[in-house]
């Protein structure tokens, strides 16, 4: 799923989805042998996913949160053990607003604790746990590297955002857990 931030519409391969209205732009192009809305999107759209816009699964789930910080560190190329270089938590507590290591945003999706590192190439990577994103059924992990184009070397996870880092397994950069 890739998200067009000038639309505000998430593109499924397929056909765009919108959050808001919780329903697809287009029909299924499968018709009605995809449900009874061909706008619609999954049965129970809090637990399950629909990763091609066309039919509801339920997700893949790691038992628990450290698991899911693993695979994403596996994913970004960081060995387990490797302790991060810096960490921050992202927030909407106008309290905390200014502090070292917490940065305020009042998009709940990004909200979270950010955990930076560097590959073996000295690449700086992210990887991060949302625990409480409106748009997601779980709470998960993600890992992320600097966009195509910026240097890796240098590139700031907390002034701008990271290019996500895809599982080839499951066609997905969420990591659930329970």
């Amino acid at each position: 799923q890739y998200e067009d931030e000038e639309s505000g519409l998430y593109y499924n391969r397929f056909r765009y989805y919108n959050p808001e209205t919780a329903q697809y732009i287009s029909p299924d192009p499968i018709g009605l042998a995809g449900g009874f809305n061909p706008y619609g999107y999954v049965h129970n759209p809090t637990g399950w996913v629909d990763p091609f816009g066309l039919a509801g699964k339920d997700c893949d789930k790691l038992p628990n949160r450290r698991q899911a910080l693993n695979k994403a560190k596996d994913l970004a190329g960081i060995p387990r053990s490797q302790k991060p270089d810096r960490q921050w938590t992202v927030g909407n507590d106008p309290k905390r607003r200014g502090q070292t290591n917490y940065q305020y945003s009042e998009d709940a999706g990004s909200h979270g604790r950010y955990y930076e590192y560097k590959d073996a190439h000295g690449h700086k990577k992210v990887v991060l746990e949302h625990t409480n994103d409106p748009r997601a059924p779980y709470p998960h992990a993600h890992a992320g590297q600097a966009k195509t184009g910026a240097n890796p070397r240098t590139y700031d996870f907390k002034e701008d955002r990271y290019q996500k880092i895809t599982d080839p397994k499951t066609d997905d950069h969420h990591i659930y857990y329970e």
